[in-house]
């Protein structure tokens, strides 16, 4: 419904629809809330000159006409003919009680240049994005983070940062990835630096992000222009989706516009206490017409722009632990139903969760019946083999990452992500960067959906607060880094894991040894794996079946500063070939002596066929 109003272009006519839902006409949108009372409604902008008028001049604005709907009431004005362009626009609405306010739209599909303004286009080239080739289940996806301004920010010279971004897509799909997570690219709040965890509007793309003033009509293709190469690619993608909260901000002239359109901004339905926010102004979704929002929101983002995915931040702020059918729940349901009616396989739907104890996310991930969630014990126990100088028997639990998640769901795990600093930077910085490789080794063979983070290839090196001032702050990718002898290294190390990656998919399954650790134990267990405290050492099986075909692999991770010599269990014997040397071993008595391991570093056998 939601997709359907906002500024509606028909050729070189618009038309304005904006809905305000009512209780009294249908009890299901909200239970708290009222109405906006709206005396008068106008539409003023950029369009008003080419009828004769002033841009801008809300005296002689456009009013729109409030009709009944089905589910509250609709003001609505239509313009007939506008030449081609691109068009800023707010409502002046004005109040019973004789106040007046600027609002933008809520259901704008264009983000604006100044004032938080909406938007629209007449002209221009349309464009239909096609489908991936074939979408994959969410466990076979290598998944790169990015955030379209600090990746394109020291090369982009002007173009609009969508466009900048075909520029290096020969680089990302050289790395082997499939899939590319884009940090929220949703209308924020203008004036400072975002990472788009803000939102003030849900159907609309961020202006600086498709800006080009040399061309000026094409606008929000760009986001489907580029979607449309990727897909050529066979990259998926996914859309960092921000629908928790809102920013209504302080002044009622920008913000969220469903917050401001009424004259009593506390009586807005859509805006008000659920689930454990926290941030900005919580959405409402006790109320029918919040869940209806965002479910459109979701599904236009869907079907308009063929995104093969959503991932879905801090759910902790739509979702309710005693009633998990709500909120998130009730959204995700929806969108399964949705996707199997149009016949949308292996859509990906993500979820954020940061609970305080680690593992709830597993168990919330379940009930909420996502496609699975980002996993951070990875993350942490990982840079611990760090910051704490030894391995803590902890990250066994840590690495076997498919440990307790249903079977048709999966974690998504990482060790660098945007909340944190840099892989590198928390290592020491790069010159530390020879300690990253065991972490990254481990990252690619536990379960799941790897995640990387834009420049962790290369050891792009920041470090930042983990909360407050100089926190969220721009992170411009320094490319000369790609080049260097570390960045080369490191690249080879990164596609040559997600190489093995893609070409063993049992690695992504959740089979792991050993399981339910010991924590007791600071040395191998009995049949010689685990943890050895002593040595910095981590040794674990991981196995799957694929096309009626046993997949067995054993990986041995050194996190000491010295090259060790161990003796190896293996679960059978043959011949085992480590792919990252592309080296064999002969196994005997279950078991390999004196492997010589290299400083941080690790190996990755899998079983030959020949072994079976």
């Amino acid at each position: 419904m939601y997709e359907n109003f906002g500024a509606i272009v028909i050729r070189s006519s618009v038309t304005f629809k904006l809905f305000f839902p009512d209780n009294t006409v249908d009890a299901y949108q909200y239970q708290r809330g009222g109405l906006p009372n709206i005396k008068q409604l106008r539409v003023t902008g950029t369009f008003q000159s080419e009828s004769g008028g002033v841009n801008w001049d809300y005296t002689k604005a456009p009013v729109l006409e409030r009709m009944p709907h089905t589910n509250g009431w609709l003001y609505t004005y239509e313009i007939p003919h506008l030449p081609d362009g691109f068009y800023e626009y707010k409502y002046f609405v004005q109040f019973n009680n004789g106040t007046t306010r600027w609002c933008s739209d809520p259901c704008s599909k264009y983000g604006g240049f100044e004032n938080e303004n909406s938007g629209f286009v007449i002209g221009g080239t349309k464009i239909i994005v096609e489908p991936i080739n074939k979408r994959l289940p969410v466990q076979e996806l290598v998944i790169y983070e990015l955030m379209l301004d600090d990746f394109t920010a020291e090369y982009r010279a002007g173009k609009a940062p969508l466009d900048a971004i075909l520029d290096r897509l020969d680089y990302l799909e050289s790395l082997g990835l499939n899939a590319i997570e884009f940090m929220p690219w949703t209308t924020r709040p203008e004036g400072e630096f975002s990472w788009g965890y803000d939102p003030i509007a849900f159907f609309s793309v961020e202006y600086d992000y498709y800006n080009d003033d040399s061309e000026p009509l094409k606008k929000l293709f760009r986001l489907k222009t580029l979607i449309n190469e990727l897909h050529r690619r066979n990259i998926h993608v996914i859309m960092d989706g921000v629908f928790n909260h809102a920013d209504a901000g302080v002044n009622p002239d920008k913000g969220f516009a469903y917050f401001w359109l009424y004259e009593t901004p506390s009586d807005s339905p859509y805006i008000g206490n659920f689930g454990d926010a926290g941030f900005f102004n919580e959405l409402d979704f006790a109320n029918n017409c919040t869940d209806q929002f965002i479910t459109d929101a979701c599904t236009y983002w869907i079907e308009e722009y063929g995104i093969d995915g959503i991932r879905f931040d801090y759910v902790k702020g739509f979702y309710v632990a005693t009633d998990p059918k709500q909120g998130i729940g009730e959204i995700i349901l929806y969108l399964h139903k949705y996707a199997k009616a149009k016949h949308l396989e292996n859509m990906s739907f993500i979820l954020e969760l940061l609970t305080d104890n680690r593992y709830d996310a597993i168990g919330q991930t379940n009930k909420i019946n996502a496609n699975g969630c980002w996993f951070d014990p990875i993350m942490w126990e990982l840079r611990n083999t760090f910051n704490y100088g030894y391995v803590p028997l902890s990250l066994m639990r840590a690495l076997d990452s498919g440990q307790d998640f249903r079977d048709d769901k999966c974690p998504v795990p990482y060790v660098e992500n945007h909340d944190h600093s840099t892989l590198t930077g928390q290592c020491g910085g790069r010159e530390n960067w020879f300690v990253t490789q065991p972490i990254a080794i481990a990252l690619f063979t536990v379960s799941g959906a790897v995640l990387i983070h834009n420049g962790q290839e290369f050891g792009e090196d920041y470090v930042f607060p983990e909360d407050g001032p100089g926190r969220v702050m721009p992170r411009p990718l320094r490319w000369e880094r790609v080049n260097d002898d570390i960045g080369q290294k490191l690249i080879w190390l990164y596609t040559t894991l997600i190489k093995i990656r893609k070409e063993n998919p049992a690695l992504a399954y959740n089979n792991f040894y050993p399981d339910n650790y010991d924590t007791s134990l600071t040395e191998f267990n009995d049949k010689g794996y685990g943890i050895s405290s002593s040595r910095k050492l981590v040794i674990y099986h991981r196995w799957g079946d694929v096309d009626n075909t046993l997949e067995k692999y054993i990986v041995v991770l050194n996190f000491s500063s010295s090259d060790q010599i161990i003796d190896i269990p293996f679960s059978e014997n043959g011949t085992w070939q480590e792919l990252l040397t592309n080296t064999t071993v002969q196994v005997q008595n279950y078991i390999f002596n004196n492997y010589v391991v290299g400083s941080n570093w690790g190996c990755l056998f899998k079983l030959s066929n020949d072994g079976l």
